[in-house]
């Protein structure tokens, strides 16, 4: 089975103030931790949903519509040469090779698609003709609400896998300047834990 790697990283960042993609942890910006751990993986190539010329990307063909649009383009750009994508967005910095190899993992037992509940990404979707569909038809609808990626899952059928407690703080999300400094400081504790 082919699958592709997925960093999700062409939002507009508005509530960050600045491109999430480029802000730094441990010499190293958000979008390359991404894509070295997505590399890491067992999976076939990894591609950048956004545009960041280093990298392998994919452009949104409808454009600030948040992840829908980015998976949208990602599916319309892969669906003939891999089966499943493995996605990851860009703003989960602290995120880590366990927690990735446990969900390709889940992908064995489930094969119609598996996220982490309560976090939603990352998540691998198989790339269906109703995934497919279903992404267009969303993009095509006048209702925003059915932008939503909970929308996605529910009516995919995708399949919950729980967190294990203590790896709670890996899916923390950076979206906003209090939340990326919460990140910072949950990456050091970590890294004093491994001294």
């Amino acid at each position: 089975m082919k699958i592709a790697g997925i960093v999700l990283a062409g939002g507009l960042s508005s509530r960050m103030g600045q491109d999430k993609a480029k802000l730094q942890l441990a010499q190293q910006t958000l979008l390359a931790r991404a894509v070295v751990l997505l590399e890491g993986l067992d999976l076939d190539k990894t591609f950048v949903s956004g545009f960041y010329p280093d990298f392998y990307c994919i452009t949104d063909i409808y454009p600030q519509c948040g992840p829908i649009g980015g998976l949208h383009a990602c599916v319309e750009a892969l669906y003939e040469d891999y089966d499943a994508l493995f996605i990851l967005p860009v703003d989960m910095p602290l995120m880590g090779e366990p927690q990735c190899a446990g969900l390709l993992f889940e992908f064995k037992t489930h094969p119609q698609g598996v996220f982490y509940e309560r976090a939603i990404f990352p998540m691998i979707l198989p790339l269906t003709l109703s995934l497919k569909n279903h992404l267009t038809e969303t993009l095509a609808s006048a209702q925003k609400k059915d932008r939503s990626l909970y929308c996605l899952l529910n009516t995919l059928k995708i399949q919950p896998v729980n967190i294990i407690k203590q790896q709670d703080c890996r899916f923390h999300n950076s979206n906003t300047p209090d939340q990326w400094l919460s990140c910072l400081e949950i990456h050091q504790q970590l890294q004093n834990t491994k001294e």
